[in-house]
């Protein structure tokens, strides 16, 4: 909202409805759909403009919708789309059978979903950042850092036997990626160490045209080029490129793990069943900050 990143996702006309992911109950349905009206749903917001959400009905691509398991709540199934997903994808592609995972942002919606489910992909170590250490800790990180107090790649330990790979979830920036590097508390390339980021260098890309938008990916896609041939230093990817690739089944398989309790949602203190200014601001102030711990959602309704 603070258009940051206007050039890829400024609506296409004012006023807007703002808002991404969401969850309702189906009221119409085009003809051969195969949801029927009343049926639970989830729904993930349309590439790349997050909106349309926060309102009392809202006109989705079937694409883009799943069933939500009935044990869980509204709430709790708005949150399994683009965090959810994210955290997924960046798990079956980078955790292996013993992997030792390090998460910057551990207590955000991205990383509350990312430690879990780096856990059941069987993932050896798990640490993670955040000054919610109990939070962290109870969905499965086996160590937790508050960033507040100690600094990840100063802990000896992770020096001497160092991660296989880091997820920066949009916290560490520039120096994360270098420190990462200097300290050698990651594996090089020739040992299979991969630096994951979500965002690049800056938590919020500031990317307002087209020379911007070139200029970020080069800068990218060339250091994901020289630590791929460099490989005495560990292999840079950026996630953000392919975070929220939806393949078919995808959203099916969240909502079984969600239903099968192999993950849970988290829902960050922030979020209301008021649908109030005052409750969304209050909501959009701490993802502002970078300071949420969970999942921030907004109850238009409230649950049936």
């Amino acid at each position: 909202m603070k258009g940051h990143c206007d050039f890829f996702q400024s609506p296409k006309s004012f006023p807007y409805i703002p808002g991404g992911d969401l969850s309702g109950t189906v009221y119409e349905a085009d003809d051969g759909s195969r949801f029927r009206k009343g049926d639970k749903v989830f729904v993930m917001f349309e590439l790349p403009r997050p909106m349309n959400a926060l309102a009392e009905y809202c006109v989705v691509k079937e694409s883009l919708v799943e069933l939500a398991p009935d044990s869980a709540s509204f709430a709790e199934a708005s949150c399994l789309t683009s965090s959810a997903l994210s955290a997924w994808n960046a798990s079956r592609r980078y955790v292996k059978a013993g992997s030792r995972v390090l998460i910057l942002g551990g207590s955000g919606g991205v990383g509350t979903f990312l430690i879990q489910l780096a856990k059941n992909a069987g993932a050896s170590y798990i640490a993670a950042t955040s000054s919610d250490k109990d939070l962290v800790l109870s969905l499965g990180a086996d160590r937790a850092v508050d960033y507040t107090s100690e600094n990840w790649y100063e802990i000896d330990e992770f020096k001497n036997d160092p991660f296989d790979v880091i997820f920066d979830l949009g916290v560490g920036k520039r120096k994360a990626w270098n420190e990462a590097k200097r300290a050698k508390v990651l594996k090089n390339g020739w040992r299979g160490g991969k630096y994951c980021s979500f965002s690049g260098d800056e938590p919020e890309m500031k990317i307002h045209n087209l020379s911007q938008a070139i200029s970020f990916m080069m800068k990218l896609q060339c250091r994901s080029a020289w630590t791929s041939v460099w490989r005495f230093v560990p292999k840079y990817t950026w996630h953000g490129q392919d975070g929220l690739d939806l393949r078919a089944g995808d959203l099916a398989e969240l909502a079984r793990m969600l239903d099968k309790s192999e993950i849970k949602a988290v829902l960050d203190p922030a979020s209301s069943s008021k649908f109030t200014v005052e409750a969304i601001k209050r909501g959009f102030h701490v993802m502002d900050k970078r300071r949420a711990h969970g999942k921030v959602v907004i109850e238009v309704n409230g649950e049936d």
